[in-house]
């Protein structure tokens, strides 16, 4: 039996929402501490709790997600950076936004 979460449904909405607004706000690729250090509502939120939130972002298509080369750390970008940075995004354009992704970060 699944057990309950000590987080309710509007905790992971709101935390979702500020983690969204930190990734469009700075229009870079963050780990979840350099995301936890640019807002002080996200200081007392788990690494672990933070990375579940992000994942499920990603599967909803809002950020993406690499390994940081330089630091070996997962970091994360919102898809509309990509679109202003000159990313072709979505199916029609033929690309996969996350090998780009995977691509920019081997540069970087």
């Amino acid at each position: 039996m699944k057990g309950r979460s000590k987080y309710s449904a509007d905790f992971n909405s709101e935390m979702k929402t500020i983690l969204s607004c930190v990734l469009m706000e700075h229009p870079r690729e963050m780990n979840i501490d350099e995301m936890k250090a640019l807002d002080m509502r996200l200081v007392g939120l788990t690494n672990q709790k933070a990375a579940r939130l992000l994942n499920e972002m990603v599967e909803m298509g809002f950020c993406v997600k690499a390994k940081q080369k330089s630091t070996n750390r997962v970091c994360y970008k919102a898809i509309g950076t990509m679109i202003d940075e000159g990313y072709k995004i979505g199916p029609d354009k033929g690309y996969d936004y996350s090998d780009k992704f995977e691509e920019y970060m081997a540069n970087h």
